[in-house]
Order: structure tokens, then C-alpha cells, then sequence
């Protein structure tokens, strides 16, 4: 069996063998025509994508935090004045009211995952006023529109494979916003681990649908690709071997979908 640690480093996490049993069950309706019963595949790859299975109460005291700290976190992101929180994610927003070269229907992503470490971590938070700044700058400079968002809470953020989303809506800032990031991330010695993708778009993929984030659209790229290839191939292969080919596939489908042009 593949080991993930060979496609990936430690800090973006697929975590397919919890789902193993859905995926093999998902398979099987599809080699046999028959009705799949429980969460849409869609929905348990999204969970993969972004880490879900690893967002659990307790990842703050396991790595060491106090009971002090991680209800620090929760004030700075969740009861701040400066964010908005839904309770999941909280996000600061820097000039919204300016037009979005991209429309309301789409929205450009940077992401980042850093390494969950304690002192990492601390240097993240420490750093938040600088990010604020120079995005802030960024946006007055350019004139254009640009929010960050990260977990809301800090068991959340260890377990989460999108430690720092940013969103913008020019295309032609999309090397500019890179930079930002990764230049405060180096000056304030936040390290960052590998990833599948680092940008992509979250947008409605029918005039009246809700708009759908890029794990989402992800999710549905594996899906998608997984199922034309059992039907395609039927059963010239084994449920396993359809699944060994998914956790190879799909973090190469992610790539190869990053957002790399206008």
C-alpha cells in the first residue's frame, strides 16, 4: 500500500484510510450498477481534501498547549472585533466595497499549510499584524479587494490542511499575493509545508447554484475520474485496486488542477 508520507510531507494530510469502507462500498455500486447508500463520495473525498478526519477536540493539548492558550486563540479569532467568525472560520476583510475584477460569481484562492508545530504555530499568531499590514497595503496600492480567513478555533487549525486561505479577485495579482505570503511567512520564520495545490477558485458552476468552494470542485474532479475509470474498465480490476488507484490519483488530480494562469 502506498504510504502517504510518500506523496506528501507531514503537514498536508489525505487521509484515506479512515474512509477506506466507504470508498471500497462506493466502487462496488458502480462495478455492480447497484444503489450507493450513505455520504455522497463527493462529500468524503471533500473531508479528505481539507483534513476533516483530523479536526478533532484535543489536537491543541496533544501538541502541548494550555487550556490558556487555546481559549487565547478562540478570543484573538472568534471574539475579536477585528474578524468576522462564523464559529468555524474567521476572516478579515480589506476594502471590500471596491470592484471584483473576477464578478461575484468567482473567487481567487491562495493557500498555505504550515507545519504543526507548537513554536510554528506561535510565530503564526505573532505575525497576524504584519500579514494584516501588508495586505492591507497591497489592497490600498492595487485598489482592489482582498480577505484572509483561518480556523476559528485552534484544534481546527492543527487538524486542517488550509492553515491560511487569501482570497483575491485579479487574476493578474496572482503571483503578487504569492509573494506577500510567502515573503512574511520567511521574515517571520513561519515554515510551510508541501501541497497539492496552492491556488485555486471557488465559483457557481451553474448561473443559479450556490457557489462551491475548490475543495469542493476537487472532490468532484476525483469522483468523477474515479467513477469514468470503473466504468471504463469494469471488472478487469478488484475494489482494492480501484481504490489503491484513488489515493495515487487523486493528489495528482489536485495538482494538476491548480490554478496556474488567468
Amino acid at each position: 500500500m502506498i504510504k502517504l508520507v510518500d506523496l506528501l510531507k507531514e503537514t498536508q494530510v489525505f487521509n484515506f484510510e479512515d474512509n477506506k469502507s466507504s470508498i471500497k462500498k462506493y466502487i462496488n455500486s458502480v462495478l455492480t450498477n447497484s444503489p450507493y447508500y450513505g455520504l455522497p463520495i463527493e462529500g468524503t473525498f471533500y473531508s479528505i481534501i481539507v483534513g476533516r478526519d483530523n479536526m478533532k477536540v484535543g489536537n491543541a493539548l496533544k501538541l502541548g498547549f494550555t487550556d490558556k492558550e487555546i481559549n487565547k486563540w478562540r478570543s484573538i479569532f472568534s471574539s475579536s472585533n477585528k474578524f468576522r467568525s462564523d464559529g468555524a472560520w474567521s476572516q478579515i476583510d480589506f476594502n471590500p466595497q471596491l470592484s471584483r475584477k473576477t464578478g461575484l460569481d468567482k473567487t481567487l484562492n491562495f493557500y498555505i499549510t504550515i507545519n504543526k508545530t507548537k513554536e510554528n504555530i506561535f510565530n503564526f499568531v505573532k505575525a497576524i499584524p504584519d500579514l494584516n499590514k501588508t495586505l492591507k497595503e497591497f489592497s490600498d496600492l492595487k485598489q482592489t479587494p482582498i480577505s484572509w480567513k483561518t480556523p476559528a478555533t485552534l484544534d481546527i487549525f492543527i487538524g486542517h490542511n488550509d492553515s491560511l486561505k487569501v482570497f483575491y479577485y485579479d487574476a493578474d495579482f496572482k503571483d503578487d499575493i504569492e509573494k506577500i505570503v510567502k515573503d512574511w511567512s520567511n521574515k517571520n520564520n513561519i515554515k510551510l509545508g508541501d501541497r497539492t495545490h496552492s491556488h485555486g477558485v471557488d465559483m457557481k458552476i451553474t448561473p443559479d447554484g450556490d457557489k462551491q468552494s475548490f475543495g469542493q470542485l476537487l472532490a468532484k474532479g476525483w469522483a468523477d475520474q474515479l467513477t469514468a475509470l470503473i466504468k471504463k474498465h469494469g471488472n478487469k480490476y478488484t475494489d482494492e485496486q480501484y481504490y489503491e488507484w484513488i489515493t495515487k490519483a487523486g493528489p495528482e488530480i489536485s495538482k494538476k488542477s491548480d490554478l496556474k494562469s488567468k
